[in-house]
């Protein structure tokens, strides 16, 4: 555990002691650095990591010299939650709004702990399998991608009409797929699929929270004819995953 500790005195009329951790294996916190402008604080830290893996990094504040600590700040933004390693992160925490009637020293921690995603295990039914491979929250996008594999040969497609194709968020809010694409062929669009062989496929969702961290529930409609039947109102050609983690 590495630990970089120095003063920094506020506006606010507070003294600052910061102090960061790190407690994952293999990762470090270094080249801490906080400046304050008005009543918020401007933190930068490289997260050093050669996996290239995420990592879920949280500011923690005490008010006992670092006995304690509370919840995770909530008035922060910047490189925290889901981060990827690199040099000159920055966190923004608005000292003013979390901590405007406190009058003391704290101690700030900033804690990085690898971030694992752990997506649903994959949905077979009667003419094909859908196994996701990436949910990836992109701006206001969220981009899924996943392998389709027929159990027959047979013509297939994505059926991208709402009631068999979306993606609910936790708050109940349903969205349609944007675009996509089973192989090379579009929404909508037949496709040749051979038995058992794997076909890399995907679907985009426009218009959600950037803020979106799990899918509540995500359908995906594939019809299928010909060696293998599901058709367009057969529930068979439905596959659903639920809460579905997504990554930034």
């Amino acid at each position: 555990m590495k630990r970089n500790d120095y003063i920094l005195r506020l506006f606010l009329a507070l003294l600052f002691c910061t102090s960061f951790y790190t407690q994952a294996v293999g990762q470090t916190v270094q080249n801490v650095k906080a400046v304050q402008e008005n009543q918020k604080v401007h933190i930068t830290y490289d997260l050093n990591d050669p996996s290239g893996k995420p990592y879920f990094v949280k500011l923690l504040m005490s008010k006992d010299g670092g006995t304690t600590f509370g919840d995770e700040l909530k008035y922060v933004s910047g490189d925290v939650k889901s981060t990827q390693p690199g040099s000159g992160k920055k966190i923004v925490w608005d000292a003013g709004q979390e901590v405007s009637s406190y009058n003391g020293d704290a101690v700030f921690r900033v804690e990085a702990t690898v971030y694992e995603i752990t997506l649903p295990a994959p949905v077979e039914k009667r003419c094909a399998k859908v196994e996701l491979t990436s949910v990836k929250g992109e701006g206001n996008k969220i981009v899924v991608d996943m392998i389709v594999t027929s159990q027959a040969d047979c013509t297939s497609g994505i059926d991208r009409r709402k009631e068999y194709t979306s993606l609910v968020d936790t708050s109940g809010n349903q969205y349609q797929a944007t675009s996509g694409l089973l192989g090379d062929a579009q929404l909508d669009v037949d496709k040749k699929m051979i038995k058992d062989a794997p076909v890399k496929s995907r679907l985009v969702f426009d218009n959600l929270s950037s803020e979106l961290s799990t899918i509540g529930v995500l359908r995906i409609g594939i019809y299928s004819f010909g060696g293998c039947a599901a058709g367009y109102s057969d529930p068979e050609k439905i596959f659903s995953f639920t809460n579905v983690p997504v990554s930034k």
